[in-house]
């Protein structure tokens, strides 16, 4: 753990404001999500992630469509790739997602795109592909996205609706 030398006061209500240095640097941003951690002799805030707990999930999820489908497979939350199976894992798994995607969960974009087109998944790193995606969706709120894609041959109807149903599926597993 780096310490900033950044202290600040507790207000009445029991508020404190986080600087902008280190908001930036955690990528935090208004409506975001803050854990607790408590020890004996202090306190940790760390950046919280619906669909990060589910990590190990979404890597199965993403070999297994992997393995029957023979596509390129991500999971991604707000911040960061959680879960990537295909021929550029080391490239992609734990990078943060680029701006253009964030804003395409923002959207709560649902995408089939059978014609190859340019998608952009980390900052300045476009891939030429036939793809789909679909926004995560929790307790009303974009959690993150899914992406199957091929760079080889166009998506198909069957995999929307698989990728429909991978959605679904982690949609109601993070409102339970």
């Amino acid at each position: 753990m780096v310490s900033m030398g950044v202290t600040r006061k507790i207000d009445s209500l029991g508020r404190i404001v986080i600087p902008k240095e280190i908001r930036e640097r955690l990528n935090i941003k208004e409506n975001d999500y803050l854990e607790f951690l408590v020890f004996n002799d202090g306190l940790a805030l760390k950046k919280y992630s619906k669909i990060g707990k589910l990590q190990y999930l979404a890597q199965e999820l993403t070999d297994t469509l992997n393995m029957f489908l023979n596509a390129e497979v991500l999971i991604a939350d707000r911040d960061k790739v959680l879960a990537y199976t295909g021929d550029n894992k080391d490239k992609y798994l734990n990078k943060n997602i680029g701006i253009k995607l964030l804003k395409a969960i923002n959207r709560r974009e649902a995408i089939f795109e059978p014609y190859f087109k340019d998608i952009e998944i980390l900052d300045n790193d476009v891939i030429n592909c036939s793809y789909i995606d679909e926004t995560i969706v929790s307790n009303s709120e974009e959690a993150g996205i899914i992406i199957l894609f091929h760079t080889d041959k166009p998506v198909t109807e069957t995999e929307l609706k698989i990728v429909k149903i991978v959605s679904s599926f982690l949609t109601k597993y993070l409102e339970e």
